[in-house]
């Protein structure tokens, strides 16, 4: 063992053995790693020393622990983006007394080819959508689709979206366990430039997102707002 090694706490090496054996490919996605009783027998540590490594690599997302079965890598988590996206579930919640929305769409649908493809669903079986216009201080500010699991989300059409958000019910219901985004520039069609009180052919922002649980996909949301009024990122860098 190497003198860096050596001068490692006892649960940070028995930690780099199993991410290196992850990064090797010894064990594939959904496969069971060695038990912590077997960890701490094979480096000679107590089952509390062996738990600290794997609870570790199970808070970074390499590892999920599910109680009786196992511990089993998990697919890695994706790269986090360069970009910043705003946090619109704080922005666009009843917490902020300026905010308020007018639910446009509330209804069950059939799914058509490509919304049941993002889903993971087949053509034709029913989901919920959803159409929201958010405001801050009775300005229209974003436009918001949502196209939702019933299976994962059951109560979705039986909300008060004048009490709570979409976004911020769905959060709260079932947090994702990773999300996908997508932003794009576009020019938005004549029913959302409306509902925006913007011009025709205004410039807008677009952002798309996918919403999982695990290997299964929660909901699948477009968001739109006014080129001039979005922001991506903190700080001013030039």
């Amino acid at each position: 063992m190497s003198r860096v090694r050596d001068v490692l706490p006892r649960y940070a090496q028995i930690k780099s053995h199993l991410k290196a054996q992850l990064a090797s490919g010894l064990w594939q996605v959904g496969e069971r790693i060695p038990s912590e009783t077997q960890l701490s027998e094979a480096f000679s540590v107590s089952r509390m020393t062996a738990r600290r490594a794997v609870q570790e690599l199970a808070n970074e997302g390499l590892l999920e622990r599910s109680v009786g079965a196992g511990t089993f890598v998990t697919q890695p988590p994706s790269p986090v983006s360069a970009v910043e996206l705003p946090d619109f579930n704080q922005q666009f919640s009843f917490s902020n007394p300026q905010y308020s929305n007018r639910l446009i769409t509330l209804e069950a649908i059939a799914a058509e080819r490509d919304i049941a493809s993002l889903l993971g669903l087949t053509e034709g079986e029913l989901i919920y959508h959803s159409v929201v216009v958010h405001s801050i201080a009775s300005v229209p500010m974003q436009w918001e689709e949502c196209f939702v699991s019933p299976a994962l989300v059951p109560a979705y059409l039986k909300q008060n979206y004048q009490r709570v958000s979409p976004q911020v019910y769905l959060n709260w219901v079932i947090s994702p366990s990773r999300d996908e985004h997508q932003l794009q520039a576009i020019t938005a069609d004549a029913v959302i430039t409306g509902a925006l009180g913007l011009a025709t052919l205004s410039p807008c922002i677009k952002i798309s997102r996918r919403s999982w649980y695990h290997d299964r996909v929660i909901s699948v949301s477009r968001r739109i707002a006014s080129g001039a009024n979005c922001r991506i990122g903190v700080e001013l860098l030039l």
